[in-house]
């Protein structure tokens, strides 16, 4: 339906365009009641026809059939919506807004899907690498509900149905390793090298990095503590009230399911974007 949507704002907008061209001439506004008093008559006559075709066409169940045909053609679809004599649905204008945002999302290895809509309740699913920490995945989820509101106002609220925490989260999109390369991101180390809970360290263009397994997710930080500027080297981790710690002493930890610092709150470990590429890990650091 994004294809539909994105031909009824081409149709819609090259019609304002032609007017906006039509009132920069040098017409009386005598000549220019004129013709939007055509242009009306036009759009009526047009209008009638269509709705008497399509009320034919309609009349039998063949012709039920080959009108939901037609309507996927986006030519068609949109002449009949800009006549009022179809209507976009909550889903397809859902759907519209999705195809607006997936090329960020797309830009930063992850991906969006319209898991369904329960009344005027939006739930999407998220996929690809998670940018952020926990902070960022509700900086995220407020996007997204933030653009699908703003464009579709009969929507309340906006669900996520996956847990957004930072790491990994299934992306199935095949993508070239050429791309991936020329999009910033760098290959790491094969799934089957990395153990649940056991941190792996490693340098990715000068950028040290810390890569751990918790949950099945894989999280990526820039392997360096905030607090005194000096890389972390533990060969294990501490698991605490479902926190897995990891830190240079007792008195500075911090907690690699989110990046965050247990000791001083609103501190936390860089956290990189990580994705699966047929078992291969790969990190974009920024540099």
């Amino acid at each position: 339906m994004g294809t539909q949507s994105k031909s009824v704002e081409q149709l819609t907008e090259r019609i304002d365009q032609v007017l906006r061209e039509i009132r920069e001439m040098d017409f009386t506004d005598y000549q220019l009641k004129k013709i939007m008093e055509l242009k009306k008559a036009i759009e009526a006559f047009h209008e009638d026809a269509l709705r008497k075709l399509v009320k034919i066409v309609r009349s039998t169940d063949e012709g039920k059939q080959l009108m939901l045909e037609a309507i996927e053609d986006p030519s068609v679809y949109a002449m009949l919506l800009l006549h009022g004599i179809i209507k976009q649905n909550l889903y397809t204008k859902v759907a519209a807004v999705m195809e607006e945002i997936r090329p960020y999302l797309n830009s930063h290895g992850g991906d969006i899907e319209l898991e369904k809509i329960d009344g005027n309740v939006v739930y999407v699913r998220m996929q690809g690498a998670c940018s952020g920490c926990s902070l960022s995945a509700v900086t995220l989820k407020n996007g997204v509900e933030e653009a699908i509101k703003a464009r579709v106002p009969e929507v309340e609220r906006v669900e996520m149905v996956n847990d957004l925490s930072p790491g990994y989260m299934p992306y199935k999109r095949n993508v070239d390793e050429e791309d991936l390369m020329n999009s910033g991101w760098r290959e790491g180390p094969n799934v089957d090298e990395l153990e649940e809970n056991k941190p792996y360290y490693l340098t990715i263009d000068e950028v040290d990095v810390l890569l751990i397994i918790i949950d099945n997710k894989i999280m990526a930080y820039r392997n360096r503590c905030p607090h005194r500027g000096i890389p972390f080297t533990q060969e294990t981790v501490e698991q605490e009230d479902h926190m897995v710690l990891i830190g240079h002493d007792n008195t500075l930890r911090f907690d690699l399911t989110n990046g965050e610092c247990v000791t001083v709150p609103h501190i936390q470990l860089e956290p990189f974007p990580v994705r699966i590429e047929n078992k291969q890990v790969w990190i974009r650091t920024g540099n």
